[in-house]
């Protein structure tokens, strides 16, 4: 039995024609996937994502909220000094979705089953991509959207904790909110 494709290159950036992140998401089956990522949207992701940190981290200190944010803290800065963000992005040669990035509406996380978790992506309409991520990948992923962010100049700040009373907010309140 083969193995199914596994991730291999993640990119993220600013597009300030469309005022969107464009997410690309290479698999090892040269697989391209991609997906316009709007700050609403992003202001919806950014909560799952640390939510699935805290789910690793409650692995290793249940019961206790600042033990686990420390801990999602410490691998967020472990994944990130180990990743390789110095490497160009490489072009997939299929596309499975189509060459236009479909923009996203629509989350759902899975539970953790074993080492990963998956987080589904999907437009309002339509097919999406689910990414089996593990620690790591979620940390990295979570780099690439907070870089892509800060270029936009969206006014969230996009930080690194865990619990469900972090979320995205504006840097400074008085400066007027962007909507879509």
């Amino acid at each position: 039995m083969s193995k199914p494709p596994q991730l291999e290159q993640f990119s993220t950036s600013y597009v300030s024609e469309q005022d969107r992140l464009l997410l690309r998401v290479r698999s090892s089956d040269d697989a391209e996937y991609r997906f316009w990522i709007t700050r609403r949207y992003l202001a919806l992701l950014w909560p799952m994502l640390m939510k699935m940190a805290d789910a690793f981290s409650s692995r290793k200190a249940p019961g206790d909220p600042l033990a686990r944010n420390a801990l999602a803290e410490l691998a967020h800065g472990e994944a990130v000094s180990k990743a390789d963000f110095g490497s160009a992005y490489q072009d997939g040669s299929l596309f499975p979705l189509g060459e236009e990035p479909i923009l996203l509406a629509r989350i759902t996380v899975k539970p953790p089953e074993g080492n990963t978790q998956t987080l589904t992506l999907l437009p309002q309409q339509g097919q999406g991509i689910n990414l089996e991520l593990d620690e790591r990948l979620v940390h990295v992923l979570a780099r690439l959207l907070q870089e892509a962010a800060t270029a936009a100049e969206w006014g969230l700040s996009l930080r690194v904790a865990t619990g469900t009373a972090i979320t995205p907010e504006a840097t400074d309140p008085a400066a007027p909110r962007l909507l879509h």
